[in-house]
């Protein structure tokens, strides 16, 4: 039960007993509850038909710990193509490509084209639209939920739509009220991306009516919105910053500006997720030089130390002290890169 993915994808090809066993869904529930937990990086590379997959645990300079990717499932049929992460649940990864939706198991090679909602609009440059994404699952029901929200900053209406992974079609989510905030993140501009923790996906956004941060959650399985007071000494507006999900709970890490020439990024655990108040500062991650300045953290690894990323291309990898431990670059490209933590499963669609 505590063999790695891999490992019993492989031995699938051995018996046709060995097969029907992992195949079977209860057996890849059992070995999402007990088998390992690590988590693996998924990163993007300036070629569009493979991604490339990182063992955290092992040096950024290990060339064995990075494994190439195929992505020809997407059928590229852009001359520029750009593929774009946008959600992560259960192993699976949301992704983007020339205005098509795609899931996909990396573990397993499963993947699922979704075609666009026709009632869902694409913003332009010159758009106030804020699209929110995001990839969750609705124990209740048992199905993968793609959800795609688009509003306005200011008075205008609020739309939502959600592609069911089990009745194969997007549902319209009647809102009680529109949606008016804005984004606070400079990086992903007006399309930001969930994070899926507690049944629930969560966005950092700026509630400009109240004056405040606050993470917006849409539980999926109640189909409700709730916000999330974030501690009451930030002010991290045009700040860099990440909501993650470490161990068991939801993280907030924010950089924060010492001095002049000092800068830090602090860690801030949720300790319970129905309390509020419960915010505490767990880490501080020292940033001590430029390769580091623009980096947040993406995923807490079994060995206690953190790997971040920036756009750029930068890894950097901080031990449990907060102490930058190693960092790698990778070749520029225009779209940037994209860097993202999931957990290796068998789970199928």
């Amino acid at each position: 039960m505590k063999l790695p993915v891999k490992s019993l994808v492989s031995f699938k090809c051995v018996r046709k007993e060995w097969n029907n066993l992992i195949s079977d869904p209860e057996f890849a529930e059992r070995h999402f509850k007990y088998g390992q937990r690590a988590e693996t990086l998924m990163i993007t590379t300036p070629d569009v038909n493979h991604f490339k997959s990182i063992n955290p645990i092992k040096s950024l300079h290990d060339e064995s710990s990075y494994q190439s990717l195929s992505l020809s499932f997407l059928g590229h049929r852009h001359p520029k193509p750009c593929v774009q992460i946008k959600g992560s649940c259960r192993g699976f990864l949301l992704l983007e490509s020339c205005r098509t939706l795609y899931l996909w198991n990396p573990s397993t090679g499963q993947n699922k084209m979704i075609q666009w909602s026709s009632n869902v609009s694409f913003i332009t440059p010159g758009d106030s639209f804020l699209f929110c994404h995001g990839l969750g699952y609705d124990p209740r029901t048992k199905d993968y939920m793609v959800v795609v929200i688009s509003f306005a900053e200011y008075d205008s209406p609020s739309h939502m739509e959600c592609f069911s992974v089990k009745e194969n079609a997007w549902i319209h989510i009647p809102l009680a009220a529109d949606l008016h905030y804005k984004s606070c993140n400079l990086w992903n501009g007006r399309n930001l991306t969930g994070t899926f923790f507690s049944n629930a996906l969560h966005w950092l956004v700026y509630k400009y009516e109240a004056y405040m941060h606050v993470v917006l959650a849409f539980d999926l399985v109640g189909r409700t919105f709730s916000e999330i007071h974030v501690p009451n000494e930030f002010e991290f507006y045009c700040l860099p910053h990440a909501l993650n999900v470490f161990g068991e709970s939801l993280c907030l890490c924010v950089m924060r500006e010492m001095e002049q020439v000092e800068t830090s990024i602090q860690i801030w655990e949720l300790k319970q997720y129905t309390d509020h108040t419960s915010w505490t500062k767990t880490n501080t991650l020292i940033i001590n030089d430029i390769w580091s300045g623009s980096a947040l953290p993406v995923c807490n690894a079994e060995n206690g130390c953190i790997v971040g990323s920036d756009p750029a291309g930068v890894l950097v990898k901080w031990n449990q002290d907060g102490e930058v431990e190693e960092q790698r670059s990778f070749d520029y490209i225009p779209d940037g890169y994209q860097v993202t933590a999931y957990r290796e499963t068998l789970f199928t669609i």
